[in-house]
């Protein structure tokens, strides 16, 4: 089955996704760098943060270029990224994966009749 408005949504949001992780981790560099009051803290932030966020965008790339392979496994890991994203900063990106995510769960494939 051809899976491309799910597989261009995903797309879409994991490249947003992307550049968001770059931004906040940047930032809170950046904030270390320029001496702020709770160094600990922002270092602290800035691993523990874009380490589970990495690990997040890793599968989000991977379930990403497995849609084409019309897995229920990585329609659910998607659908729930996508719930995820919206209660976080990148609500944009989290709706676009809970839109890819329900179209991977709700489309049925085409049975071909001979």
């Amino acid at each position: 089955m051809n899976r491309t408005p799910e597989f261009v949504l995903s797309l879409i949001a994991v490249i947003l996704n992307t550049f968001i992780w770059l931004i906040q981790i940047l930032s809170a560099l950046t904030k270390v760098s320029w001496g702020s009051d709770d160094l600990a803290f922002s270092m602290a932030y800035a691993i523990g943060y874009g380490s589970i966020y990495f690990v997040m965008l890793f599968l989000l790339w991977v379930s990403t270029f497995k849609i084409k392979n019309n897995s229920k496994g990585w329609g659910i890991f998607i659908l729930v990224m996508g719930a995820l994203n919206t209660l976080s900063v990148s609500f944009i990106s989290g709706v676009l994966l809970l839109i890819a995510g329900i179209m991977m769960l709700a489309r049925k494939p085409k049975v071909n009749k001979q």
